[in-house]
C-alpha cells in the first residue's frame, strides 16, 4: 500500500475518535449529533478496513471522507457572509474551515491512492 492510503486510514481513526468524541460531549441528541456520531463509525470502520487491507477499505473510507467533507462544509455554506461568520464564532469557525480541508485533503488522498 502506498502512504497515502495509509496516512488517510490512520487520519480517518483520528477523525472518527473526534467526532464521536464532541458527539458525546454535546449529550443532546438531535439529527446533527446523530449524524456526527454516523459518520464518526463510518471513518473508524474504514480506516480500520484500509488499515487492515480488507476488501473494499478504500471505497468505504473514500465515501466517509466525502461524507465528512460535505456534512463539515454545510454549515460554511449556509453563512450569508463568511467575514461575520468567522467573527461571531472566533475560533470555532476556523476549527471548522479546518476540519473541512483535512477532510477534503484526505479524500483527495484516497481517490488518488493506487493499489500496488
Amino acid at each position: 500500500m502506498m502512504w497515502m492510503g495509509k496516512t488517510s486510514g490512520i487520519a480517518a481513526l483520528a477523525m472518527g475518535v473526534l467526532l464521536i468524541g464532541v458527539a458525546v460531549l454535546g449529550f443532546e441528541l438531535e439529527i446533527g449529533i446523530f449524524a456526527m456520531i454516523l459518520i464518526g463509525a463510518l471513518l473508524l470502520l474504514a480506516g480500520f478496513r484500509t488499515l487492515r487491507k480488507m476488501s473494499g477499505g478504500l471505497r468505504l473510507l473514500s465515501g466517509a471522507w466525502g461524507l465528512s467533507a460535505g456534512y463539515s462544509l454545510v454549515p460554511l455554506a449556509q453563512a450569508g457572509n463568511l467575514e461575520s461568520f468567522f467573527d461571531d464564532f472566533g475560533p470555532l469557525a476556523y476549527a471548522m474551515l479546518a476540519i473541512t480541508l483535512i477532510a477534503a485533503a484526505c479524500l483527495a488522498l484516497t481517490v488518488l491512492h493506487k493499489e500496488k
